[in-house]
């Protein structure tokens, strides 16, 4: 055991690529202190192998050929982590980078027996994330139970050596972007929606994927990107899903849109045609012509050309606002404007993705948003912004 390394955390991949590369995205933004190695589980897992070809660094790799479960592989790690401090991840998660160091402060003090990394509900019945010292869970044994209620369980078997307390909120997590696919054995994927929300529960997004899959007849997948609270703006996740994508064409498209029947099929022969990006019309609400980002497509192939930089589709720096215009003014510079197709058609509640009676998400969303004017405003410094107010929004 090294005594330099602060944490041995264990992920749990499951067996969803979209939701896995999310994770890893979380872990690679890891800051370097506290110290801490990484163990990957790639459970009965094929469709890992291209992900896992990629990862480096101190990183292992723990893969099984027959579906082990999470008890039995957080077992196997308890043998070969090198930390006196574990941390494991139940299943695909994702956070910010002083997580490791919010979730591990509290065992600093020697009556708390575990950490619970919650999610936004704060519960610890349905925490996916415990950090543990390793000689409590060699005495207390990992639950052989259920994957969903393995770190349950250990939180309850640890409260009986010490207090059991959660994460302070830096130390939560935010659940990762999952993928619904529908498509037929040996087909390939026509086309990734990516759906950002705020709520991936709620009536919206739900709303969102039932018409998607109402109209959408084509092999495909639809990856619900949840930012969670405190939220992690657009550019972020939405960069983490493109990167995640294995339709041949993407789709981003707000969780307050609704596309009508025919929308897919002429916006796949425009993009057919040449072009880089383009994006349906919207009925029943505000219409744009020059850019409407509230749904657009492009093909899989011309995302590397069209990102600010290597995995990154949209400009980080600008989090919540001003991406769709900061990637609009890239494509007019190199000569290949977004393209509308008229014959294409959806309904956007306009703004319903970020309307909340949430007076700490407002306040947020209200700051981030002169943080990223001005981020854009330095970037092009050329272009002159106007803002238009529709029903009250900005």
């Amino acid at each position: 055991m090294s005594s330099e390394l602060q944490a041995t955390v264990v992920c749990y991949l499951g067996d969803c690529p979209v939701a896995a590369e999310q994770l890893l995205t979380a872990l690679a933004g890891l800051a370097a202190e506290p110290s801490h190695e990484v163990v990957l589980a790639a459970d009965a897992a094929p469709r890992l192998a291209p992900l896992l070809e990629r990862v480096a660094g101190d990183v292992e790799v723990l893969e099984s050929d027959r579906h082990l479960g999470v008890a039995a592989i957080f077992e196997r790690s308890v043998q070969q982590a090198r930390a006196a401090t574990l941390v494991f991840v139940a299943r695909p998660v994702t956070f910010v980078s002083g997580w490791l160091d919010a979730l591990l402060a509290p065992l600093a003090d020697s009556d708390v027996a575990a950490v619970a990394g919650t999610t936004a509900t704060g519960s610890l019945a349905e925490a996916p994330v415990v950090a543990v010292r390793r000689t409590l869970v060699e005495t207390a044994g990992v639950p052989r139970t259920a994957d969903a209620l393995v770190v349950p369980e250990l939180l309850l078997r640890c409260a009986t050596h010490g207090s059991v307390v959660a994460a302070p909120p830096a130390g939560r997590v935010l659940p990762a972007a999952r993928a619904l696919v529908r498509a037929d054995l040996g087909h390939d994927l026509e086309v990734t929606v990516v759906i950002p929300t705020l709520d991936a529960a709620g009536e919206l997004t739900q709303g969102a994927v039932r018409a998607v899959q109402r109209t959408l007849e084509c092999p495909h997948e639809i990856v619900i990107v949840d930012n969670g609270a405190p939220p992690q703006g657009f550019s972020a996740p939405v960069n983490a899903a493109i990167r995640a994508a294995r339709g041949r064409y993407i789709v981003v498209m707000n969780d307050d849109v609704e596309p009508l029947p025919g929308w897919w099929p002429p916006l796949r022969a425009t993009l057919d045609s040449g072009a880089h990006v383009v994006f349906p019309d919207t009925v029943d609400g505000f219409r744009r012509k020059d850019f409407a980002a509230w749904c657009f497509a492009l093909r899989r192939d011309d995302v590397d050309e069209l990102s600010v930089r290597p995995g990154e589709f949209f400009d980080p720096e600008l989090r919540v606002w001003y991406q769709d215009t900061d990637l609009a003014v890239r494509l007019l510079d190199s000569g290949t404007p977004p393209v509308l197709v008229s014959e294409s058609r959806v309904v956007h509640q306009l703004s319903r993705t970020i309307a909340s009676d949430d007076h700490q998400l407002a306040a947020w969303v209200d700051i981030q948003r002169a943080r990223d004017r001005a981020a854009f405003e330095r970037k092009h410094p050329t272009v002159r912004l106007r803002t238009v107010e529709v029903d009250g929004v900005r």
